[in-house]
């Protein structure tokens, strides 16, 4: 099932997830309304892990956009999500985690996601599941280029620069993996 945007229940939950991450961060509230923001992101977290199991595919990719749930996941920088979502995925799928969507991966998202506090660690966990910091998009850039200037980009290139490293070994042998 998908609604007039292309989306699936799948898609919809973890859209509703990131709108939630995002106002919780964004409003300075009293303690009772950030225990309630709180308890509704476990409960939509819940809502994930049950579709998950009902059997919605994260592979699945909306009609507008070509985004799979991991893409909307990493261009929010919803860390919670995002774990639960690589490992479903861990090391069954290289295409997963590298596929684009308008020609970005989501390590080119998580590169773009300046001003994100959780941008590094969203990064390093692309890369440790398999992002590949070669991949071009449709402009020529790899996620490289998509850091922002400063002493925050350079530490984004430094990491990019060394999954690059890492990769490269892998592929190269792997056995490395073990």
């Amino acid at each position: 099932m998908k609604d007039f945007e292309g989306h699936t229940p799948l898609h919809c939950a973890v859209l509703a997830h990131n709108t939630l991450l995002r106002d919780r961060g964004r409003l300075a509230l009293p303690e009772q309304q950030s225990e309630d923001l709180q308890h509704q992101s476990w409960e939509l977290e819940s809502c994930v892990q049950q579709l998950v199991q009902a059997g919605a595919s994260i592979y699945s990719r909306d009609v507008k956009s070509n985004k799979t749930v991991l893409h909307y996941t990493v261009q929010d920088g919803n860390v919670s999500l995002l774990r639960y979502f690589l490992e479903l995925n861990a090391f069954k799928s290289k295409d997963f985690i590298n596929s684009k969507a308008h020609g970005n991966t989501a390590l080119h998202m998580a590169a773009a996601l300046h001003g994100d506090r959780n941008q590094k660690e969203i990064i390093q966990l692309l890369l440790d599941h398999g992002a590949d910091p070669s991949i071009r998009n449709l402009d020529n850039d790899q996620p490289i280029h998509m850091a922002p200037s400063g002493k925050a980009g350079d530490q984004i290139r430094h990491l990019l620069k060394r999954g690059k490293v890492a990769s490269t070994f892998i592929a190269c042998c792997p056995s490395a993996r073990s």
